[in-house]
């Protein structure tokens, strides 16, 4: 079985990151344990303009290209 793409935007990743409980948060339950998440290049932009020393660093753990 061919494994499944998801393209994630920045509402789904920001709700992730904003969320205290990660397990409520949209990209947990779409996202990485079930299937393979990729990200636009404006997505990337936005995530990362204008993120603090900590985003950048928790978004650093992630490979998106």
């Amino acid at each position: 079985m061919e494994a499944k793409i998801v393209l994630v935007d920045t509402f789904g990743l920001i709700d992730y990151f904003r969320k205290s409980e990660k397990s409520n948060s949209i990209w947990y339950n779409f996202g990485p344990t079930r299937f393979t998440c990729c990200i636009s290049a404006v997505t990337e932009f936005e995530i990362l303009t204008g993120a603090s020393e900590s985003q950048l660093k928790f978004w650093s753990k992630y490979r998106w290209s």
